[in-house]
């Protein structure tokens, strides 16, 4: 009955996790947008017995994995090291609190790994830069 455009749909998926976290990776990174910056970062995730390594790892694979995915180089890899980013949220940040977002559960984390992963399962849609590179 309606005409599909997979490539599309994907492609919003692509730039609205990209745009996500590219915006929260540069305000953990550069302190950007508001944000604490990675000084400032690394101070709050200590507050939560994050290890240090892992603070540093998390927020740069938001920023960087945020740009990949925008941008559409290297979607996948971008991809994953969102969702590894998010499970880290889950279990450090969110868990203790349940599934919805009002009580600060793990709800928006959740579907942000599962649209990273219809990116992984899908590809990266219309637009990837990697596609203009390849040719």
């Amino acid at each position: 009955m309606f005409k599909r455009f997979p490539e599309l749909g994907l492609l919003l998926v692509r730039l609205t996790l990209g745009s996500i976290f590219f915006f929260h990776g540069a305000q953990k990174v550069l302190g950007l947008f508001g944000g604490p910056g990675l000084d400032g970062f690394i101070q709050w995730a200590a507050t939560l017995h994050i290890p240090t390594w892992l603070a540093y790892l998390g927020a740069f694979a938001e920023f960087i994995g945020g740009i990949l995915l925008f941008l559409g180089i290297f979607s996948e890899l971008g991809a994953l090291a969102v969702i590894g980013v998010m499970i880290g949220a889950i279990y450090y940040v969110h868990l203790d609190k349940g599934y919805f977002i009002q009580n600060g559960g793990f709800e928006y984390p959740l579907n942000l790994i599962l649209f990273s992963l219809a990116i992984i399962i899908g590809g990266p849609g219309a637009l990837a830069l990697w596609d203009h590179c390849k040719k």
